[in-house]
């Protein structure tokens, strides 16, 4: 039974609690194949102490710190704590036991506990609600398989369809590569694998989502890969039949999974390189890697190029560019071209007898991100026509009249200011805005036709309706905030995703009613409550909310009868000490 199991992890997280503990939470996850993790167990005080500790068992897939951490009157200190393997709670068995007891359907089951030194616990189950990233409030998500449009699918198709590169050079180029890498080496041991028979080519070529490039193509009727020598910028080559292996949609590992939770940590997409030369996606099917790293990313010829781009261009994705690829070179037999050019003017090194090649820094590589505070909000000093991310902060005001235009100007956050006139930003495709003013007028917003998410935080009221001319508005986050009028809400028709304190969802349900086609929404946590006298520490301490109850009543009025919420309530054996 659960509550079995929930009553034992209770225990368990009791007998290893330290002396005056009040309070315990768990934030814990638990998936199919066994695996399982969780973010540690924090024990609170009287004195609001706290100690987290966590321990890896096996197939679980993240391991916290070991840490103790005091949030009395003072400033927080931290000091490390044995090795979790010494002084850790091994939950991996409960969590893997849960996951098959409610029968859980997904690869990710949420399993929220609270334990009381009273001798009570409450959990929450759950495949739909999880903590949110700051740890203290909540996400549900309503359509797990409803995501934002990505920035790419509105960006046209390139002007050019021409592929830069040339068949014929790239199969001297590999053939000059290889020389003058044995001439760095002083050697002449190594062949790449010979190409494979002409018909198997074909068969897989035949099965690939698109179309290799004419050089591509040329050298694997050359060769087939690099045997895994990593010739292409320490990259490993791919043989043909892994090139095809990896093209398969259910073998895109790298992306697949990106869930809500991943979008909010992380929801702006972009490319580095040319402008507009790579599609602004976090993946695509016509992105064919040909070669690797050891670390889960890849360098792909990029058949469906952004509006600025060539087919064949390469391109480096995979496991740490979901928030957007990288521009390598307009082709692989420009790439090639980069490695013979570098090898002859003497830029690499050998190191154990391994060929390190220095291809150099392309022009692209300046920054994209600028801060700005006080005197330089004024001229926001550092903007160049390449800053995609724009951060002011302290400044008395804030004149965005230089970003006016601003081609690249893709995210703008501003934090700690009077105000400011966001009518410059009405000329910007300006995607993500996070305002922290005492007075915000969206006025100058309305119409703004790329703004896709927006977070507001002020004291005065903000009227909302300049929102509802924004075609492509998908997220909102007026938490801390003021609304003049939340009905309007009812009226954005393209909203997937909301964010509100608890008696703003209800005052928002009241007056408007659930908001249709959201996919996802956000319960922020409130203020906290501090006690009101040095005496009655003990007596007056609140414990954040929203609390597990809270929170799983949210999540039922909010999903209704769909809710996947499992509160579970009880008692358990304190140990004795």
């Amino acid at each position: 039974m659960v509550d079995d199991v929930l009553r034992a992890m209770a225990e368990k997280i009791a007998a290893d609690a330290p002396e005056g503990w009040r309070r315990a939470e768990l934030h814990a996850f638990a998936g199919d194949d066994g695996w399982s993790g969780y973010r540690g167990v924090t024990f609170e005080s009287d004195g609001r102490s706290r100690r987290r500790s966590s321990v890896s068992g096996e197939g679980s897939r993240r391991r916290s710190p070991t840490s103790v951490q005091s949030a009395g009157d003072g400033e927080a200190s931290e000091h490390a704590l044995p090795d979790a393997s010494d002084d850790g709670i091994d939950m991996h068995q409960e969590l893997r036991e849960l996951h098959e007891l409610v029968g859980a359907t997904s690869d990710h089951l949420t399993i929220e506990l609270v334990v009381e030194a009273k001798g009570r616990y409450e959990a929450v189950l759950s495949e739909a609600l999880e903590r949110d990233d700051d740890g203290y409030g909540f996400l549900y998500v309503l359509s797990p398989d409803t995501l934002p449009p990505e920035p790419g699918t509105f960006q046209r198709e390139p002007g050019d369809l021409r592929p830069t590169g040339d068949p014929r050079e790239a199969v001297e180029l590999i053939g000059a590569y290889l020389r003058e890498r044995d001439r760095v080496l002083g050697r002449d041991t190594y062949a790449p694998p010979p190409a494979l028979p002409s018909a198997q080519r074909s068969w897989l070529e035949a099965r690939l989502p698109c179309r290799l490039p004419d050089d591509l193509r040329a050298l694997y009727a050359l060769v087939d890969g690099d045997g895994g020598q990593g010739l292409l910028d320490q990259h490993p080559w791919f043989g043909l039949e892994m090139l095809e292996n990896h093209s398969r949609p259910e073998n895109r590992w790298w992306s697949a999974g990106r869930r809500w939770r991943h979008h909010l940590i992380s929801p702006l997409i972009t490319s580095v390189g040319p402008p507009q030369a790579v599609r602004r996606l976090s993946d695509h099917p016509r992105w064919i890697p040909f070669a690797t790293t050891t670390l889960g990313d890849f360098l792909a010829v990029d058949m469906a190029p952004g509006p600025g781009g060539r087919p064949g261009q390469v391109i480096r994705m995979g496991l740490h560019y979901d928030d957007g690829p990288v521009y390598v070179a307009d082709s692989v037999t420009a790439l090639l071209r980069r490695h013979v050019a570098a090898l002859r003017a003497g830029a690499f090194r050998v190191e154990e007898g391994e060929l390190l090649i220095d291809l150099g820094e392309q022009p692209y590589e300046e920054s994209r991100s600028l801060r700005v505070a006080g005197a330089d909000a004024r001229s926001l000093r550092g903007l160049h026509p390449g800053i995609e991310r724009l951060s002011v902060t302290n400044a008395p005001w804030v004149d965005f009249t230089p970003a006016r235009g601003a081609p690249a100007l893709l995210q703008v956050t501003v934090d700690n200011c009077p105000g400011a006139d966001l009518a410059p930003l009405r000329d910007t495709p300006l995607e993500l805005l996070d305002l922290a003013m005492d007075g915000i007028d969206l006025g100058p917003l309305a119409g703004h036709t790329t703004l896709r998410m927006l977070r507001l935080r002020t004291e005065r009221s903000v009227d909302l309706t300049p929102l509802t001319s924004c075609p492509r508005l998908y997220g909102l986050d007026l938490s801390q905030s003021a609304i003049a009028d939340i009905s309007v809400l009812g009226e954005l028709k393209n909203l997937l995703y909301l964010r509100l304190r608890r008696a703003q969802w209800e005052e928002l349900w009241e007056r408007a009613g659930h908001p249709a086609g959201l996919a996802a929404a956000g319960l922020a946590d409130e203020p906290r409550r501090e006690r009101a006298w040095w005496w009655s520490a003990d007596r007056a301490y609140h414990a954040r909310e929203p609390s597990l109850r809270t929170a799983a009543k949210w999540a039922n009025d909010l999903a209704g009868q769909t809710a996947d919420v499992r509160l579970h309530t009880g008692r358990f054996t304190r140990p004795r000490r």
